[in-house]
């Protein structure tokens, strides 16, 4: 990290991603961070919190109010299952709330905006290919397509007012603090579920598979390209596919999980396989993810076992 102080604005920073990226970056203190958020801080995060949507009329002066050099967008809605149900929610918050944060985001004089888009679900699907940047997007969701959409508009932004962005494409992030009762999160929900003894839904075949990131290496990447103020878009990935029933076996194998998995149909959204290139990631800032996906299996599910967050 340089040691140029860094007014940072996380918007979802209450959240899984946004959670650890607060706790990492409010360690330098050359850095004070800023989050904005509709849900109160699960831990006790060393930043300033503002409850607001990013849909809100008040982002406006917010932002000039807080005047940050730098933006982290995370805030969404993430789940590709709620999308299907409800494009037009997802479009709302995802395009227009997005919208609403980088058109104020336009009149600060930002040093960096960094948006959280999706590797998972912009692609489409090729089964054996492995998608890097330069890949035409495809996604197969409305929750693809509109991250999709805000990378189009942020591209546009960046270039008619010469602001400097970012674009993350992350495959599935795991982790300590991901919300084991929400829509995404397969690890945290499967682990949960063997932890309380309750039967687990495997939705297809088993056979579907994703490329899973611990959460600690998806932090290191951003904290590198605040500290560098690199540019561009990335795909933040393991570069490893696994099958969702892997995840099963060696989940049921740390938990002593004694039940079979309850096999439903797949839901609307869902590709079958997703594999990304993070060549492009690592060239950049002498990055490259460290922690193995048995050592991040077992972080998270210690961390179920010790806390009570979400009770």
């Amino acid at each position: 990290m340089t040691n140029t102080a860094n007014k940072i604005l996380i918007t979802g920073g209450s959240g899984f991603i946004g959670s650890a990226l607060v706790s990492k970056l409010s360690r330098n203190k050359n850095n004070e961070i800023h989050v904005l958020d509709i849900e109160e801080p699960k831990i006790n995060l060393d930043a300033k919190y503002e409850k607001m949507d990013i849909r809100s009329h008040k982002i406006q002066k917010y932002l000039q109010k807080v005047n940050p050099n730098k933006i982290i967008h995370l805030a969404a809605q993430a789940s590709v299952a709620i999308s299907s149900k409800d494009p037009i929610l997802d479009n709302d918050v995802n395009v227009g709330g997005s919208l609403n944060i980088l058109k104020s985001a336009t009149e600060l004089n930002l040093s960096q905006f960094v948006f959280f888009s999706t590797g998972g679900a912009i692609y489409g699907e090729e089964v054996g290919k492995k998608f890097n940047e330069d890949n035409i997007v495809n996604p197969q969701s409305p929750y693809g397509i509109s991250k999709s959409s805000f990378e189009n508009y942020l591209n546009y932004y960046s270039s008619k007012f010469n602001l400097p962005s970012v674009i993350i494409r992350p495959s599935n992030v795991f982790g300590p603090g991901q919300n084991p009762f929400g829509e995404a999160g397969v690890v945290s929900i499967f682990g949960k579920k063997m932890l309380d003894n309750e039967p687990v839904t495997i939705f297809g075949t088993g056979d579907e598979y994703r490329d899973y990131i611990f959460i600690d290496d998806v932090v290191d990447f951003i904290e590198k390209i605040i500290g560098n103020n690199i540019t561009g878009t990335y795909n933040l990935c393991s570069g490893q596919k696994t099958k969702t029933i892997e995840i099963f076996g060696l989940l049921k194998k740390i938990i002593d999980y004694q039940h079979e998995p309850i096999m439903s149909n797949s839901r609307e959204g869902d590709i079958f396989g997703i594999e990304l290139d993070n060549s492009k990631a690592s060239k950049i800032s002498n990055w490259k993810p460290k922690t193995k996906l048995l050592e991040g299996l077992n972080k998270t599910i210690s961390h179920l076992k010790n806390e009570n967050i979400y009770k």
